[in-house]
């Protein structure tokens, strides 16, 4: 009877292959605003001038200001409710989720029931700018993989989804794997609260404002293997956390409520998947430069919770350079820790940088 659990995903491992995408197309909640990009830069810190200045846009080759790479999930991301559709809000408990979300790992219809669900590592090609005055829809949920397997939370299956973003004129703007866990916790006891980052680093990144010059282009030429990026430091609080969510719609409870993660087998309320992969966007971003092209994303795996009342320090290394097409290419390998070691990662960016 030890294996029942497993053999309860079986029917959804007999599908895979199967694209779940059934539906006409929902749209994003909302159209690519300026206040939105806004919105989804401030807790990231990240004060790249392509998310606010049209002119410095256009100057570096785009037609007006563009979205960040990482926030095309949540401009593609469908509402929760939308006028003339039944409640979602339901039940007044105070840990009650909503009936229905958009967060869900609850995509085929044949998942046993679980409570735990969360994203564990995400795989992305950029292939064409998002825009303001965009409007993002997710095309395609194809499983690609079903594997039960029992983890330190509990008992469940690691999934892996294809799907692509598309914008209003179904344009292909990027190509997404997305891989997740959803699971059946463990004993809430044995999660314990999370302990206060004690580890001393000499090489511990400083706290500070923003110092990049974005007059300053690096170029391919300057760029050798084995450079490191400046690590970045992301403080993470219960107000950091609050603020993220209103900002990527990822309005999951264990992003943002102690009581709910523990019950779900984390140590405490820790930072989602956008927040993390923004930061690594940030971090190349300010090594590329404006004229740089981050083009693809891979090994974005989460090891550990990134909890709140901790430091993510990012860092990366530039471990390949290459031309292709005449174009100058780096892969920088990047990954995340905190006070338990790393958190996320290794994982590789590869960006293109211009000559001169």
């Amino acid at each position: 009877m030890e294996d029942d659990w497993r053999r309860d995903w079986q029917a959804v491992a007999d599908t895979v292959g199967t694209d779940f995408d059934t539906d006409p197309p929902v749209e994003g909640a909302d159209r690519i605003e300026s206040g939105l990009i806004r919105r989804f830069v401030e807790p990231l810190e990240f004060s790249c001038p392509l998310h606010f200045d049209a002119a410095v846009a256009r100057k570096h080759g785009y037609r007006d200001v563009v979205a960040p790479l990482t926030s095309l999930i949540t401009f593609s991301m469908p509402p929760i409710w939308r006028p003339g559709e039944p409640p979602v809000f339901t039940v007044a408990a105070r840990d009650a989720q909503p009936d229905r979300s958009p967060v869900s790992g609850r995509k085929t219809g044949l998942e046993p029931e679980c409570s735990g669900f969360f994203a564990t590592d995400i795989a992305m090609d950029w292939l064409r700018p998002a825009y303001v005055g965009d409007r993002l829809h997710r095309r395609g949920a194809t499983l690609v993989s079903c594997v039960p397997k029992e983890t330190s939370v509990g008992r469940g299956a690691f999934m892996t989804w294809e799907s692509d973003i598309r914008n209003q004129r179904d344009e292909q703007v990027a190509r997404v794997r997305t891989g997740t866990y959803s699971y059946v916790p463990n004993d809430a006891d044995r999660a314990q609260p999370a302990s206060p980052a004690t580890r001393s680093r000499s090489d511990r990144p400083r706290l500070r404002e923003s110092d990049v010059d974005w007059s300053r282009q690096r170029t391919w030429n300057e760029v050798a293997e084995g450079d490191r990026l400046p690590s970045l430091a992301f403080p993470i609080s219960v107000y950091r956390l609050v603020v993220e969510a209103g900002a990527n719609r990822d309005f999951n409870s264990i992003h943002h409520n102690s009581d709910y993660a523990r019950a779900t087998g984390a140590p405490e309320m820790y930072a989602n998947t956008l927040f993390l992969q923004g930061m690594w966007e940030r971090a190349v971003r300010e090594y590329v430069g404006l004229a740089g092209r981050i083009r693809a994303l891979s090994n974005f795996r989460m090891g550990r919770f990134n909890v709140a009342g901790d430091t993510v320090e990012v860092h990366g290394t530039v471990v390949r350079r290459w031309r292709e097409d005449g174009v100058g290419h780096v892969a920088i390998e990047m990954l995340s820790e905190n006070s338990s070691g790393v958190t996320v990662g290794p994982g590789l960016v590869t960006a293109t940088l211009p000559d001169s």
